[in-house]
């Protein structure tokens, strides 16, 4: 009894401690961020600055297999078309990246679209398209154990027959 005792508070002191630190974190992270992704307003608007912006988006996409996966499900110009464009952007990221005139000039667009990618996946979106549901079957479809059991049948039933 006196060890479940303790373990309410200790539980609640444990997660107190995590979010605090966890948002001692990010205001440290968000001060050290700022300076550099802040250009200046005619730097941020020219072509070199919006062609970086552009490649960054959807290099993102195309880099991370999550972020891939939720825009070739949602794109309306369909899979091929889709994979054609993540596929094109990919390999001009790293120039861009390595280029310091150019980071300098416009800042680490390659940061932003990384956290901006982030911020959309969480509300749904990716590349500005909402995020579709995959198709297929539901685990609460009532198919789901049909399907399961003839699956099991037919691979079980194979083995058993030899």
């Amino acid at each position: 009894m006196s060890r479940t005792m303790f373990r309410a508070p200790f539980n609640f002191l444990v997660l107190l401690l995590s979010i605090c630190g966890i948002a001692a974190a990010q205001a440290d992270a968000a001060q050290a961020l700022a300076p550099r992704q802040s250009p200046s307003a005619t730097a941020a608007a020219s072509p070199l600055c919006q062609n970086y912006a552009t490649v960054a988006n959807i290099s993102t996409v195309a880099l991370n297999s999550t972020y891939r996966a939720a825009f070739i499900r949602s794109a309306s110009m369909g899979t091929f078309a889709a994979i054609k464009i993540l596929d094109t952007e990919k390999p001009k990221i790293m120039s861009l990246m390595m280029d310091a005139q150019l980071n300098q000039q416009c800042g680490n667009l390659t940061q932003v679209a990384l956290d901006g990618a982030a911020a959309n996946l969480t509300m749904g979106v990716v590349l500005g398209l909402p995020i579709l549901d995959a198709p297929g079957v539901a685990v609460d479809d009532v198919a789901m154990p049909i399907v399961s059991i003839a699956i099991f049948l037919i691979m079980g039933g194979t083995w058993l027959s030899l």
